[in-house]
């Protein structure tokens, strides 16, 4: 007579086999749950690159930003109230005013530009080991023109594209046409850009044209 299988065994016996299949072999269950998670944010990452989606960024931050008149900065030095400023506007000649330092040409640069200056400076006469940080409080005007509702210029906000700067300015009038946006960079003000997209990314200074429909 032949064996009598306990029916508790065989099922939990099953219940072994099938997760030792499906985990596969020298992997424990557990670690690869854990494997899972830790993808994640690797996933994550690859996605925040730019061109990750298919194609370059259109992500404002993608494109190093440079100060220019009329965007306010701050300066802070560590342990060292009396040289630091807070919302120090760029003034028409390109310069902030510093204690200590004066003024300084900051028209142009990057923020990491201008913390390698800002360091320099200090470091010759005036501290052994500055410490440096500087932030862009607030940046110069972008203008949208044509056929939207509030036509004008407007404060720079990180993220801005061309769908938001439309809806800032009270959307599209009756008679625009959302395949006729041209751009014109500060940057490069001789070439100015003819059709762009919804999701093209607008920096300070640009300047939104939308066009009429004839249709």
């Amino acid at each position: 007579m032949g064996k009598v299988v306990n029916p508790m065994r065989a099922w939990l016996l099953g219940i072994f086999f099938t997760l030792l299949f499906v985990a596969g072999p020298g992997e424990a269950i557990d670690s690869g749950a854990r494997g899972t998670d830790a993808s994640r944010p690797l996933l994550l990452a690859q996605a925040l690159e730019p061109g990750a989606a298919g194609g370059a960024s259109n992500a404002p931050d993608s494109v190093a930003y440079r100060v220019d008149t009329g965007d306010r900065i701050s300066v802070t030095v560590y342990q060292e109230p009396d040289l630091s400023v807070q919302g120090a506007r760029v003034k028409a000649n390109g310069t902030i005013t510093l204690p200590l330092l004066g003024d300084l040409k900051v028209a142009g640069l990057t923020s990491q530009d201008l913390h390698n200056l800002i360091t320099a400076r200090l470091l010759d006469g005036y501290l052994k080991k500055p410490s440096v940080a500087v932030s862009i409080d607030s940046y110069r005007l972008y203008y949208i023109k044509g056929e939207v509702s509030r036509p004008g210029g407007y404060s720079f906000v990180d993220g801005l594209t061309v769908a938001k700067a439309v809806a800032l300015a009270g959307g599209y009038t009756v008679r625009a046409s959302e395949r006729s946006i041209s751009l014109v960079r500060e940057s490069d003000p001789e070439t100015p850009i003819e059709s762009v997209g919804s999701n093209t990314a607008i920096l300070p200074g640009d300047i939104i044209t939308v066009g009429e429909s004839f249709f």
